[in-house]
């Protein structure tokens, strides 16, 4: 039996419709690969079944990295948030006062409605933080440096 271009155009129509009930970008790679790996062999209709198979193994991993390539280095555009949903960057550079001392690496701050674990250098109350960024759920701060002087 031989691949023809129409096999490669089924997979990958299917693909995308199985990518559409997805819930991550998993199978548009492969689904891209497989049209691609149609296109051609509708292009060289005498290529074998075992070259097209090779070709769109080459292809689903080569399309794979590309996308993954592309996406990892793209701003997400999706939203003028893009700290939405990410509380913790969205205090990232924010001066805060210590109320509890930071004991042992570790103490806790209320800033507006949330009580936050914090991770720095041991302070007494009262000291003035800076959030410079998250370790997981907890914030990592540092003395803040006061330049008025």
């Amino acid at each position: 039996m031989d691949l023809t271009h129409w096999h490669w155009l089924t997979i990958g129509v299917v693909l995308f419709v199985f990518e559409l009930f997805a819930p991550t970008s998993f199978l548009l790679w492969p689904a891209i690969a497989a049209v691609i790996t149609g296109l051609l062999t509708w292009l060289l209709p005498t290529m074998g079944w075992q070259l097209q198979l090779a070709l769109f193994a080459l292809l689903a991993v080569a399309v794979t990295l590309a996308g993954r390539h592309f996406y990892k280095n793209k701003p997400d555009s999706t939203t003028s948030h893009p700290t939405l949903n990410r509380r913790g960057d969205s205090i990232k550079g924010r001066v805060i006062t210590l109320e509890e001392p930071i004991v042992n690496g570790v103490g806790s701050v209320r800033i507006d409605d949330t009580r936050w674990r914090l991770i720095g250098q041991d302070a007494p109350a009262g000291t003035k933080l800076i959030v410079t960024g998250t370790e997981g759920s907890s914030l990592t701060v540092e003395v803040a440096v006061d330049t008025t002087n």
